[in-house]
């Protein structure tokens, strides 16, 4: 059965998951993309969370007309789904990030461009923004490096090749403990889809960073800034007091660090913390279901971030398979808020969820 048949029988992310890690990623990409800090702990609490919360549905609402289309940092989005930035697509697929990107903003979602992807920003950029009749929603993720310089370069390009804003990772003080399940040599090995390694940009990280440095950040940007990698409501005040126009509540897909609070556990905290400055709320961690989305938006979250199931989708047929991955989300989704009673997305309220 070739890639397009199959591709035909997914109906879920768990499909997805099931046969990319069986079947169509590579040894390398399996181990990169399935790498968590040791025990890979906190990617699985992710997941678990979510069966910590009930929907309470509203019966006898007309939901005939029932739509997943809103606005995202004032870009209009087809859904309230986007993609988080993961680095080295290539050991997916060879088609690499610019399949991606242009199967997500094919699906009219916002796409967020890692910094340390396989292709470079202008690559991707002139493949979306050749699309036909499609406004893409493409956004930059940079680390605050040790050479800022480095970071400046990053806010420049991305300003100059249509990007719409800048996520600012924040949660990295380290590279993390996912690399010690690595295999000792991974990173030494240089296959064809490994040859990105060497160019990447050295020192990530720089344990001395502040909130002052996201200051800087805001300050050199003449995009939007979003902080990713917050999980409390006293850092999430902070970052908006930086001048930030976003959070992205995320615990870096688990790769940092063992036992981790999973992001959907600490959604509400961050919410409510910032609720009275308008700040728009992001989540990314474990959502593998439109139930999932559901849960999120009702808890506050303006909008959520997929990683890992973009990947199986890649690795299953490019841009087919990250169309048909945000596709399922978003039929689950319109699904759900059709049988919880809700016709529009600002109807889903906080008193439709229970937690257990």
């Amino acid at each position: 059965m070739d890639n397009v048949e199959i591709l035909k029988q997914m109906k879920t992310l768990r499909e997805f998951e099931t046969y990319a890690l069986d079947e169509s990623l590579s040894g390398h990409g399996k181990l990169y993309f399935s790498a968590g800090a040791c025990s890979k702990s906190t990617p699985r609490y992710n997941e678990d969370a979510f069966n910590r919360y009930r929907i309470r549905p509203r019966v006898l609402r007309d939901v005939s007309e029932a739509q997943t289309d809103c606005k995202v940092l004032d870009s209009s989005v087809s859904c309230p789904i986007g993609i988080s930035p993961v680095g080295l697509h290539v050991l997916a697929h060879p088609e690499a990030e610019p399949a991606t990107a242009k199967g997500c903003c094919k699906e009219e979602c916002v796409f967020i461009l890692s910094s340390s992807a396989s292709r470079s920003m202008e690559e991707v950029a002139t493949e979306v923004q050749s699309l036909e009749g499609i406004q893409p929603v493409l956004w930059m993720q940079t680390y605050i490096h040790k050479d800022r310089s480095v970071t400046l370069d990053i806010i420049r390009k991305a300003e100059s090749l249509g990007f719409s804003a800048i996520v600012v990772t924040v949660d990295s003080p380290n590279c993390g403990l996912w690399r010690k399940i690595m295999p000792e040599d991974f990173f030494q090995m240089v296959p064809s889809e490994l040859a990105i390694l060497p160019s990447l940009p050295r020192n990530l990280e720089d344990a001395s960073v502040t909130f002052e440095d996201l200051k800087w950040v805001v300050k050199n940007s003449k995009l939007p800034v979003i902080a990713k990698g917050i999980l409390s409501g006293d850092d999430a005040k902070r970052a908006v007091e930086c001048g930030v126009s976003a959070v992205i509540v995320s615990n870096h897909g688990g790769r940092l660090m063992e036992r981790v609070v999973p992001t959907i556990d600490v959604l509400e905290e961050v919410v409510d913390a910032v609720s009275e400055t308008g700040t728009e709320v992001y989540l990314d961690g474990g959502v593998r279901s439109g139930c999932d989305v559901f849960i999120s938006l009702a808890l506050g979250a303006k909008a959520v971030f997929i990683g890992r199931p973009a990947i199986w989708g890649l690795s299953l047929a490019g841009e087919s398979g990250v169309r048909k991955v945000l596709q399922i989300l978003k039929d689950e989704f319109l699904m759900t808020m059709q049988v919880a009673g809700v016709q529009r997305i600002e109807d889903i309220q906080r008193s439709m969820i229970k937690r257990i």
